[in-house]
């Protein structure tokens, strides 16, 4: 019979494996979508945000798009994600997020949100954003649609 403490070793090692492949699906996904789109390597696409409303797990309309599609990227380039009336492909060319209806190509940036935490609106009624320069990030409060 294992001892108490292999137990807990083997445990915690299963627990890590478990958790290195999960975190393994995100980098893969990011490697093909600029395989796919080479020209977004290296530019603000080239990020998590593209998919996801948030850095966790949460997904904006693109990655809800992509999901539903089997993470084709192909199948949903002609779809308009975030219905900011601009298909997911013409974004991705322009290097705005197809997930972020208020990113667009010609769109007028807001020029008090950092371009760092500027990513697509979660399904939230909240915010954080941390402009350049302050020290602390602010939440806002988005009215309820309905």
């Amino acid at each position: 019979m294992l001892r108490p403490v292999a137990r807990v070793i083997i445990a915690a090692a299963l627990l890590l494996a478990a958790c290195a492949i999960a975190a393994q699906a995100r980098p893969r996904i990011r490697r093909d979508f600029v395989a796919t789109y080479p020209k977004t390597q290296g530019t603000k696409l080239d990020a998590c945000v593209t998919c996801h409303a948030t850095e966790d797990d949460t997904l904006n309309p693109y990655g809800e798009a992509l999901k539903q599609a089997t993470f084709d990227f192909k199948a949903i380039e002609k779809l308009d994600s975030d219905g900011d009336g601009v298909a997911n492909r013409a974004e991705i060319d322009s290097l705005t997020f197809p997930g972020d209806p208020e990113d667009r190509p010609g769109a007028r940036r807001d020029s008090t949100r950092a371009d760092s935490t500027r990513h697509a609106p979660s399904r939230s009624d909240s915010a954080t954003v941390k402009p350049k320069g302050e020290a602390r990030p602010d939440t806002i409060k988005a009215p309820k649609n309905g």
